[in-house]
């Protein structure tokens, strides 16, 4: 007796594979798919992070644990057309000041422009103020920081708080504990980016002192300082409004932060954001969880402080 097969089982096995192989490849770790080169650029032209070379060496363990290549420079004249072309995203380490000249600036625009992503940490906030593309790019500028408690190990004003993830389906924000309690140096900004980023975290003012704090560092004395309160305080953002893909965190002063798990993967997840290689919806939202706050004077005259209070 002559047997008859039907390919027809085969085929719907064959197309069904072809199906869960597909939609494998869109969650799958973005560190199983093709490498990419992240230049993690630190120069400074004002004050200098000591947690800068602690923050590289993580990017770098980063990197070999996930499949990027990293390249680390303080050389702003990597800044040209030719040498950007070979990297994803640009990580800028707490940089601070004026690092770039005109001719750098006009090619990391047309970088950026041309969809190269970018990375800010930390002082990445107080950096570049003349700028007017970096101010798009970056989300905002760095207003203030506490200074007490002075005698704090990682430096005056690291303290300890509470940020609350608002975008809980980022990959940067998505696994952080509810509240993620930390201990750092937190920034207030000169305005508030929410409604031209999506604001990724925020920070409870209820959970640490934001004044007294640096708005007055360089006189002989705190007159009567700005206040560090913005009510709606985001420490973390993202955006695609100039081309690229742009990750701002405000974190990253102390070094000690740099060996904790949950930073280290808000770390990696937003490289992997501005290099393209996870997917994020960065659409702005409008809405925050409080008002826009009341300006006036923080608080009364102080004693001079010493210089080594920084950014």
């Amino acid at each position: 007796m002559q047997r008859t097969f039907s390919l027809a089982p085969l085929l719907v096995g064959l197309l069904t594979l072809s199906l869960l192989t597909a939609c494998g490849s869109e969650n799958d770790d973005p560190s199983e798919q093709s490498s990419f080169r992240l230049l993690v650029f630190s120069h400074t032209a004002g004050f200098r992070h000591a947690s800068i070379e602690t923050g590289v060496d993580a990017v770098r363990q980063l990197g070999l644990m996930h499949g990027f290549e990293v390249d680390h420079s303080e050389d702003p004249s990597l800044f040209n057309d030719v040498e950007l072309a070979r990297y994803a995203a640009v990580m800028w380490l707490s940089t601070t000041g004026d690092v770039l000249d005109e001719q750098q600036q006009m090619a990391f625009e047309r970088y950026i422009r041309g969809g190269g992503g970018y990375v800010g940490v930390h002082s990445a906030s107080d950096t570049e103020y003349d700028w007017p593309f970096y101010a798009e790019l970056v989300g905002a500028y760095f207003h203030s920081h506490p200074v007490f408690p002075l005698g704090a190990d990682e430096g005056p004003g690291v303290q300890n708080g509470e940020l609350h993830v608002e975008a809980e389906d980022h990959p940067s924000t998505a696994h952080l504990p509810r509240p993620w309690a930390i201990e750092d140096e937190f920034y207030s900004f000169r305005s508030n980016p929410r409604g031209q980023v999506r604001v990724l975290l925020n920070i409870d003012e209820q959970s640490y002192n934001q004044d007294p704090n640096t708005t007055n560092i360089g006189a002989d004395a705190f007159l009567i300082g700005e206040t560090g309160s913005m009510n709606d305080h985001p420490m973390s953002w993202c955006h695609t409004r100039l081309g690229g893909h742009a990750w701002y965190t405000a974190l990253g002063h102390s070094i000690s932060l740099y060996e904790d798990a949950n930073f280290r993967r808000h770390l990696l997840a937003g490289i992997f954001t501005a290099s393209g290689r996870q997917s994020a919806d960065c659409t702005p939202r409008e809405d925050g969880p409080l008002a826009e706050p009341e300006s006036g004077p923080a608080f009364p005259p102080l004693l001079p402080l010493a210089a080594e209070l920084g950014g």
